[in-house]
């Protein structure tokens, strides 16, 4: 992996820029919020208390598991599962839609994002990060991996085992750590659109 130096007052304003924030929560749960929030139907209803008590949820639980990190890609793989399950249970409790496809990417762009924002270590756990499953990422994994996606659209997805099922397809046909490769490939299908735009 190629790696840059940047000035201090560059890295500042474009953490800031990106993430609005001086401390890593709730910065990066906000940040990737809006990510999936466009997929949400509150129906006239504010979703703003829901998403504050989702980002204290993610800042208890991310800061316990970083505290002592899973040293395998099934511990992982469990503690990932159990913490999307806490989400769908807590929204399904308020009575808004709230499904796997959400939760997924809500706690992997918040650990993507952290691993940006950089005062954080998730270096125990950097190659077990699962790889935020969104359009882009179906796209990305089809054309390079001849991976099919799981389902029609990110935010239908709802099964856990088919969810898990892609996740480790993906990682069995890269060589690099999973996130490292949606860095590049992500990026990459994003070009490839905004040409296909033009």
């Amino acid at each position: 992996m190629a790696e840059i130096l940047i000035d201090k007052d560059r890295f500042d304003f474009l953490q800031y820029a990106f993430f609005g924030g001086d401390k890593p929560f709730p910065a990066v749960s906000d940040r990737a919020y809006r990510d999936l929030c466009r997929t949400l139907r509150f129906h006239g209803e504010s979703g703003t208390k829901y998403r504050d008590h989702v980002s204290r949820v993610l800042e208890a639980e991310i800061t316990a598991m970083l505290s002592k990190p899973p040293d395998t890609q099934a511990g992982y793989d469990t503690w990932h599962h159990a913490l999307c399950d806490e989400l769908i249970g807590y929204y399904a409790s308020t009575g808004f839609e709230f499904n796997l496809g959400h939760a997924q990417k809500w706690v992997n762009m918040t650990m993507k994002y952290i691993y940006i924002y950089g005062q954080l270590d998730v270096t125990p756990v950097f190659d077990y990060l699962h790889v935020p499953l969104d359009s882009y990422v179906f796209g990305a994994v089809e054309n390079d991996l001849g991976i099919k996606p799981p389902c029609s659209a990110w935010s239908k997805l709802t099964s856990y085992e088919q969810y898990i099922r892609y996740q480790k397809r993906i990682r069995a046909a890269v060589t690099a750590p999973p996130l490292r490769w949606e860095f590049q490939n992500w990026l990459s299908e994003a070009k490839r659109r905004n040409m296909n735009q033009e």
